[in-house]
């Protein structure tokens, strides 16, 4: 099996997240951070033919990106990445040591949908990085809903912001910027809710590909 650029983009994305992953059967690859504040779950173009664990992700896509033309076969114990060049083999690694991704999407209900393009995601990061804010916040104050960049304990830091919309629901969500994993591309995202939990919700606008980043205490929705 020859494994996608696409695919690529999403593992080496993942690795960000948690190097930690457990790949099942099927075409379905998730992720879930350390801190359980980082859920990611995509469709792929392959499929998985077993389970099993990878404890260090970076060294597996070194391995698969090394090597021009490459083929990948699934072993009982361990992956076979050969091309003309030579073969690597990677060894799978003890579940127990592993982060192991939730089944299944999170179910939740949407309180605020907008869309980003791919520049709008590339503009946050960088005003993130320019401003060196924390916090990442949606907000709706009488009636209007901003997406701002800064400090929220410090009115005077420096910030960067945009208007969204409107909405009659007033709500306040914010995220760390460190927790901004996302692959820079175009989504549908929803500020979101459970029970238990608050979060934004983005989901690509073209691919299989979903995140859920839990919000900061405080936030309310």
């Amino acid at each position: 099996m020859k494994v996608s650029s696409d695919t690529l983009q999403v593992l080496k994305n993942f690795s960000s997240i948690n190097t930690n992953i457990v790949f099942k059967p099927g075409n379905i690859i998730s992720t879930i951070s350390s801190a359980k504040n980082i859920f990611a779950r995509a469709k792929i173009q392959e499929e998985i033919p077993n389970q099993f664990a990878v404890y260090d992700l970076n060294s597996l896509l070194a391995m698969i990106s090394i090597v021009n033309d490459q083929e990948v076969k699934f072993g009982d114990k361990s992956l076979q990445i050969s091309s003309p060049a030579g073969m690597f083999e990677y060894f799978y690694s003890n579940p127990e040591v592993v982060t192991a991704a939730p089944e299944g999407e999170i179910q939740h209900t949407e309180v605020y949908k907008f869309k980003l393009t791919a520049e709008d995601v590339q503009m946050l990061m960088k005003a993130a990085a320019i401003t060196s804010a924390p916090t990442i916040s949606i907000t709706c104050n009488n009636q209007s809903v901003t997406m701002s960049v800064g400090d929220r304990k410090n009115k005077s830091a420096n910030s960067f912001s945009r208007d969204l919309g409107s909405a009659f629901d007033e709500f306040d969500i914010f995220i760390a910027v460190e927790n901004l994993k996302v692959i820079p591309d175009a989504y549908d995202v929803s500020v979101a809710k459970t029970q238990k939990a608050k979060f934004l919700h983005f989901r690509h606008e073209s691919k299989d590909l979903q995140y859920w980043i839990a919000a900061e205490p405080g936030s309310n929705v």
